[in-house]
């Protein structure tokens, strides 16, 4: 019994034999505080520099109230995050954010026992993402899960069938699908504005390049096994390979590819109206190997992928970041904040107009309040657990062909490889023991 329940049915009780029921004014949404009924209880679970984020964002909200955080990484001083800074994260930090009363834990399952927590915030590595949100929903839990939402394929297709038979409310968090610059753009290209349109070219960043970094020891108040949970396990420790640039590790994550894929092939399906389904071959192009280094991802990729409704898509990290739309009668690129067009009535005449002829956008374009308002009343979220599963498929369906070498078929329909069985081997992942992937 979560406490919206609880509140609920103690009022009952009370009434029934007669008593008043004495509750604080706070519980009734007085004094400024959303009553029971209207506030979420949210249980944080990855607590990096996504994951603070995320809970920073979604604590915001006057409707929201963090019980409990969970990190593998109690320990102290500064972690290397690869991006120009060293900063500390995990729980100690967390503690310092959202309050040194707030129950911790190093187990993740420990918070999805806990009747009082009405949904979870899950930002972990890759690898992490399947086991923990088939938890939660299997524990009732509403997940604001992150982006890439699964390592492998197979792993998508199984979290998928789940939140569809749970009942759960899902949301992904790629952003882009809150914001109406976003949405209008989308509703650009499917108008007609551009004609039909023939290409689209995305350009995401470089995998972390592949430095060679001695071992170092595990730090206190870090568990390391429980980090790599699912993955093979390894002594390997370097703290300039675990925060945040575990990304250049195909044990933990698809990389790049999928990484900012989960964000531009999301946009691009929107726009070419491929939410719902995928690519019917996928062609590898340029793919450049590191020959020494942590990192086993590609240091240079494209894949380009071919449709049903014959647009062709290329995903290259030598694409000028963002994605552009190339149709019969002219062209856009949307920059991640920036547009340009061969035209400049496709931008000042239709992108900006006021009105939304896609989906209304909840939360006051806000991605982080949409997800509660939807907890609340459980309407589907505008990243429902199709698209971004659709999305990731695509883009570790590059992935598998750029590490064969080849170009492979897709079955959308049935969600596997045609024709290639050691392609389609790779749909899927062992794990370690004892951990499994839980139909």
């Amino acid at each position: 019994m979560n406490r919206r329940e609880f509140i609920s049915n103690a009022a009952r009780a009370a009434a029934a034999v007669g008593f008043p029921a004495i509750i604080p004014a706070t519980a009734l949404g007085k004094g400024g505080r959303p009553a029971p009924s209207e506030r979420v209880c949210l249980g944080a679970i990855g607590l990096g520099t996504q994951g603070t984020y995320d809970a920073k964002m979604l604590a915001a909200d006057p409707r929201v109230q963090i019980v409990a955080l969970c990190d593998v990484n109690n320990s102290e001083g500064t972690q290397f995050y690869g991006y120009q800074n060293n900063r500390t994260f995990g729980l100690r930090n967390a503690r310092k954010i959202f309050g040194m009363d707030i129950p911790c834990y190093n187990d993740y399952r420990e918070v999805l026992a806990r009747g009082d927590v009405d949904a979870v915030m899950a930002a972990l590595p890759d690898h992490w993402h399947a086991i923990v949100a088939i938890d939660a929903v299997r524990a009732g839990k509403d997940i604001y899960g992150e982006k890439p939402i699964t390592r492998t394929i197979e792993e998508g297709i199984v979290l998928r069938d789940a939140v569809f038979s749970s009942g759960c409310i899902w949301q992904t968090g790629s952003v882009r699908r809150s914001q109406p610059y976003i949405v209008r753009l989308a509703d650009t290209v499917r108008s007609g504005a551009l004609g039909k349109i023939r290409r689209v070219q995305i350009g995401v960043v470089p995998n972390f390049s592949a430095e060679t970094l001695a071992p170092a020891p595990v730090p206190a108040g870090f568990d390391w096994d429980m980090w790599q949970g699912p993955a093979p396990l390894s002594s390997y420790y370097h703290p300039n390979k675990t925060f945040t640039r575990w990304r250049g590790i195909r044990n933990y994550c698809a990389g790049k590819i999928a990484d900012w894929g989960a964000h531009f092939l999301d946009f691009a399906h929107l726009a070419i109206e491929c939410d719902n389904t995928g690519p019917l071959e996928i062609v590898p192009g340029k793919t450049e190997w590191a020959m020494d280094g942590f990192s086993d991802q590609p240091m240079k990729y494209s894949v380009t992928y071919h449709y049903a409704n014959g647009v062709e898509v290329e995903i290259s990290d030598e694409n000028t970041l963002g994605v552009e739309f190339f149709g019969d009668k002219g062209s856009v690129l949307f920059a991640d904040g920036t547009l340009s067009a061969s035209n400049a009535k496709h931008v000042d005449a239709r992108l900006f107009a006021a009105d939304r002829k896609s989906y209304p956008i909840r939360g006051n374009s806000n991605h982080f309040s949409a997800f509660v308002d939807s907890v609340l009343d459980r309407r589907r979220t505008a990243s429902d657990i199709e698209i971004p599963h659709r999305t990731n498929t695509a883009c570790l369906l590059g992935e598998i062909a750029y590490s064969v070498g080849r170009p492979i078929r897709w079955d959308p329909d049935a969600e596997r490889i045609i024709g290639d069985p050691h392609a389609a081997r790779l749909c899927s992942r062992a794990y370690r023991a004892p951990y499994t992937l839980k139909a």
